[in-house]
């Protein structure tokens, strides 16, 4: 029986971690983010693709703004 890789995730969460999802595309990242109980997601917003640094520190902003786990 195989191990199940998302049990692991799920013990490692804080207990109100949200999760964000991400749709990497050429021009753009879409985003959702979970309820607190991770049982749905709804849209955040897009973010326009430029430079690697600037895409990285919005999702970092984002990150820390939403307690995502």
């Amino acid at each position: 029986m195989q191990p199940d890789p998302l049990a692991n995730l799920k013990a490692s969460l804080e207990p109100d971690a949200r999760l964000l999802g991400l749709d990497l595309g050429d021009k753009t990242i879409g985003l959702a983010l979970s309820d607190t109980r991770r049982t749905i997601a709804s849209p955040l917003e897009t973010i326009r693709r430029t430079k690697f640094q600037a895409d990285a520190a919005r999702l970092l902003a984002l990150i820390a703004e939403h307690n995502i786990g």
